[in-house]
């Protein structure tokens, strides 16, 4: 490697992120380095979020006008709910607020994506609900067909019914699976509005293969009470991850009278809290990352999108103050020296906060190929039947630090097109389109040996997901291995995320993260 050339991107680097302006929705995106995540990984340019919501007052000068490539930030605009038609104009506000926290362009109160588009599809009531989740499918299908990179759903079924198996629910999974789109859900809001009788996500929440959200308190350290956690009907863990969603500063839809452009907490009768802003902060964190991978030739599957956005999380507190732990009592063993989680995720935060500097250490490391890899990378692959693949840690990893490793695939649906009132297909996804699923899910494992002998595993037999987060005591050779236990249909894609490092001073884990975007910018190792 060429020491000069490294060190003059890092000086580059370092600079653009030196001028960078205060950018903050309330304080939420530097408090996951967001602002950071954007000045290395994009702003979203080229890549379109489909917003399924209350509709969004396009007009909005936070979400109006042209993208850098000059195309206008609304790509289309549809109206779904039943009798309030044609307009897609936002007339309760809950759909511009949650716009904003992923797409804001304004210079103080930033968004995510900043140069991201958007598809507006009105699937909520003028008072912010649904009757039936036909016409949320059908604004899904819309965004979907409009050419979405990223869904956010904002929205819940009032209680919690199912495991993943609505349609809905289904469609999403069938979008990442067969169209290679991420989407994001909120977990739900369970104290305010159900008297905090009900902990489990509610659908959307429980699908498979996209990214469920929870919600930090306003000071970022720990899980937001109101936040719904656990499980979900069939007993996976949710949510995936955490992000700030406690007193925001959003987008106002009625901005062009005589009210203010922003809403916030402190206005009368104002409330943005939820985990409805959470998700969208998620899911412009996608598009910065999408923007990245389209300009450096790295997958942007929704395999690797989810691995590395879970890896790069950072754990924090619970809703009563206690550490991030895996699963719920007993679901966590050691025996014989072997550490093993059944249930990988914390009961309230998932894989932890999401964190916009660590994703982008930890996706622009590169795409890494089985054998001896760097201590922070990723890779897209698969596995057959009673296989394993090894992921050997190089050079050692030192006493003191911490390896963390996310493996995901997909769970596989199926599609049958339909139009009203006919089997044929009418070349649209919407209502009267079918979604099944196709083969058992594959049960695939997570270990992780040193020195070549075993010391940890998670071994789901529920989930699409495993995960495992360990402090080092020893200096030595560590193995990442996945394990093909119940492989169907021939073969199973994956990807797997690692992130084996000391924590540093954040000096050091700046000038770190920066020497690895040089080494990347001449080739990840593989």
């Amino acid at each position: 490697m060429n020491s000069r050339t490294v060190c003059s991107i890092a000086i580059a680097f370092f600079l653009s992120i030196s001028a960078l302006p205060a950018w903050a929705i309330d304080n939420s995106i530097p408090a996951v380095n967001g602002h950071l995540s954007r000045a290395l990984l994009g702003d979203g340019t080229g890549t379109v979020i489909g917003i399924v919501d209350s509709g969004v007052d396009a007009t909005h000068p936070a979400l109006a006008g042209l993208d850098n490539l000059g195309n206008p930030r609304l790509v289309a605009e549809a109206n779904f709910v039943p009798g309030e038609g044609p307009s897609a104009d936002d007339v309760f506000g809950h759909g511009t607020w949650v716009a904003s926290a992923a797409l804001s362009s304004d210079v103080t109160f930033t968004g995510m994506a900043t140069d991201a588009r958007f598809v507006n599809a009105r699937v909520l009531s003028n008072t912010g609900g649904f009757n039936s989740d036909v016409q949320v499918r059908n604004g899904v299908g819309f965004a979907i067909d409009q050419g979405a990179d990223v869904v956010n759903l904002s929205l819940n079924f009032f209680s919690a019914v199912n495991g993943g198996s609505t349609q809905l629910e289904l469609m999403l999974d069938w979008a990442a699976f067969h169209r290679g789109i991420s989407f994001t859900a909120s977990a739900g809001n369970i104290s305010t509005s159900l008297g905090g009788t009900i902990q489990e996500v509610r659908g959307p929440a429980s699908g498979f293969n996209g990214i469920t959200v929870g919600r930090t308190t306003a000071d970022f350290t720990k899980v937001h009470t109101d936040s719904a956690n656990a499980f979900t009907a069939d007993g996976r863990m949710k949510p995936d991850v955490v992000a700030p969603g406690s007193l925001l500063t959003l987008a106002n839809d009625d901005w062009e009278g005589a009210a203010p452009d922003w809403e916030s907490t402190a206005a009368p009768g104002i409330t943005l809290n939820g985990t409805s802003f959470a998700a969208p902060i998620v899911a412009g964190l996608m598009a910065q990352q999408i923007d990245a991978g389209r300009t450096h030739g790295l997958s942007t599957s929704p395999l690797v999108v989810k691995a590395t956005i879970m890896n790069s999380s950072q754990k924090l507190l619970d809703k009563q103050n206690n550490p991030w732990t895996p699963g719920l009592p007993g679901s966590a063993s050691d025996v014989g020296g072997v550490y093993t989680v059944t249930q990988s995720l914390d009961t309230h935060s998932g894989a932890g906060l999401i964190d916009g500097l660590a994703l982008a250490t930890q996706y622009l490391a590169g795409e890494m190929t089985p054998g001896l890899v760097d201590a922070i990378g990723w890779d897209l692959n698969t596995i057959g039947p009673s296989q394993f693949i090894d992921y050997v840690i190089d050079p050692n990893l030192i006493v003191g630090s911490t390896l963390t490793a996310t493996l995901t695939w997909f769970r596989h649906v199926g599609r049958t097109d339909r139009s009203l009132g006919s089997s044929a297909p009418n070349g649209i996804i919407d209502e009267y389109d079918t979604f099944f699923v196709q083969p058992t899910l594959s049960d695939l494992d997570l270990q992780i040996l040193m020195n070549g002998t075993l010391i940890a595993e998670s071994t789901s037999n529920i989930d699409n997901l495993e995960h495992l987060n360990i402090g080092l005591d020893k200096t030595a050779a560590y193995t990442l291995r996945v394990l093909g236990l119940n492989v169907t249909g021939g073969n199973e894609q994956f990807a797997l995320a690692w992130y084996g490092t000391a924590v540093p001073e954040p000096t050091t884990f700046l000038l770190l993260f920066l020497a690895t975007v040089g080494a990347f910018s001449l080739g990840a190792r593989r």
